[in-house]
């Protein structure tokens, strides 16, 4: 558990041993009050004050007897789910994914929506008018929102709630979270870079999970590495780590922008420009309706300059990967985005091309892995964020007076 500041008077520390029995029970539920009282060291007493308020909240919840140790059966204790709600989204560019979610990171309700999303005003109205639909369908309040957490393409500062610069979106220093904030009645608003929240939402509820030391590699219209290291996300002095779309790759002789080689939207764009159109008429595909998935799958996947274009995107992909293990020594990566996730075809040219550029020793100790998370990454990844804020601010306990 996250360690809490030290309580500086009486109130605070009634506010911090709530907060603290309240993170016990969500952690290790079903759990009995004298577990509670031996993991956070107060009184049992104690315990049963705080246990009786949250069950008159219905912030917790009895569920049955436990087992006995020798004396009575306890009664067990385990967080009531449905005590808040996060509102959670993702933006892309040209598209946002918003859910809301309860306290045990079910998803309740979601949208996915295309729109324009170079202007942020209208992204903030996209985003409050996606919030109070989805209000409607779960048949909540607004008042029952505790936290929305948003996950965001760029350079992101969390501390600030700014997107400082974002080449995918077109934006430049613009006070998102604040904005956001202000439009959803002061809703407490927290950003995060997208790779960042995706490789948080592997290492907590996808293939990371045992992995301390991981790297999440999106591969979508952006490029972007969320690093995991010791359980933890590396940012690195400004926040900015992981921004790979922008280094400096090598094909065809050509020295290119990562992201101009190997982003979605340039591979389409590739594939597009080098096959003629009457190609995708006896495919029986639109041109301008063609995705990543499509040239995956046969017909396309057997035409030789698709074939081509494939194995040179997963070669520059796999170079990179192995740029990423002989930096970090990472026990994982994963491959997300569009791109990423496309199937064993790319994922197999990618863990060639590394295996063939990484030293064996470091080599050997790396599973490459595609995405396989049925959850947005990036949407549980700021999920799990703004969750841990919720519990250690403490805003379920803060109701009642202390």
């Amino acid at each position: 558990m996250k360690k809490l500041g030290a309580a500086s008077n009486s109130r605070d520390l009634k506010i911090l041993n709530r907060i603290l029995v309240l993170n016990t029970i969500r952690k290790y539920g079903p759990i009995a009050r004298y577990e509670v009282s031996e993991k956070v060291g107060l009184t049992p007493p104690t315990v049963t004050v705080i246990v009786n308020e949250f069950l008159k909240n219905e912030i917790v919840t009895e569920i049955g007897w436990g087992e006995s140790s020798g004396g009575r059966r306890p009664v067990m204790l385990e967080l009531n789910s449905r005590a808040g709600y996060i509102f959670a989204v993702r933006i892309q560019q040209g598209e946002l994914v918003t859910a809301i979610l309860d306290l045990t990171s079910n998803i309740l309700e979601s949208r996915h929506q295309k729109l324009n999303t170079a202007n942020p005003e209208d992204v903030v109205l996209s985003i409050e008018a996606s919030l109070e639909s989805l209000l409607e369908d779960v048949g909540i309040s607004r008042a029952k929102i505790l936290y929305c957490g948003i996950a965001s393409p760029g350079l992101v500062n969390p501390a600030l709630g700014l997107v400082e610069l974002s080449s995918n979106l077109a934006w430049h220093n613009v006070p998102f979270g604040n904005m956001l904030s202000e439009c959803l009645k002061n809703i407490p608003v927290h950003i995060e870079n997208l790779s960042n929240a995706a490789a948080l939402g592997e290492k907590v509820y996808g293939s990371g999970k045992s992995c301390p030391n991981l790297i999440y590699l999106n591969l979508s219209v952006g490029i972007g590495a969320g690093i995991i290291i010791n359980n933890e996300v590396f940012g690195g002095a400004k926040g900015y780590a992981g921004e790979v779309g922008k280094t400096e790759t090598f094909i065809n002789g050509q020295i290119r922008c990562f992201e101009d080689v190997c982003g979605s939207r340039a591979v389409l764009d590739r594939v597009k420009s080098n096959i003629p159109d009457e190609v995708f008429e006896s495919c029986q595909l639109s041109k301008n309706r063609l995705t990543i998935g499509d040239l995956f799958l046969a017909p396309l996947v057997d035409i030789p300059e698709i074939k081509k274009i494939i194995n040179e995107t997963g070669m520059v992909i796999g170079m990179k990967v192995a740029n990423l293990i002989s930096i970090f020594n990472t026990g994982m990566v994963i491959l997300g985005g569009e791109l990423g996730r496309a199937g064993d075809l790319l994922l197999d040219i990618v863990k060639n091309t590394a295996r063939e550029n990484t030293m064996p020793e470091m080599f050997d100790s790396v599973q490459i892995i595609s995405s396989t998370m049925q959850e947005d990454p990036p949407l549980m990844g700021v999920y799990a964020l703004v969750l841990e804020k919720v519990f250690n601010m403490g805003l379920l306990t803060a109701e009642s007076d202390i």
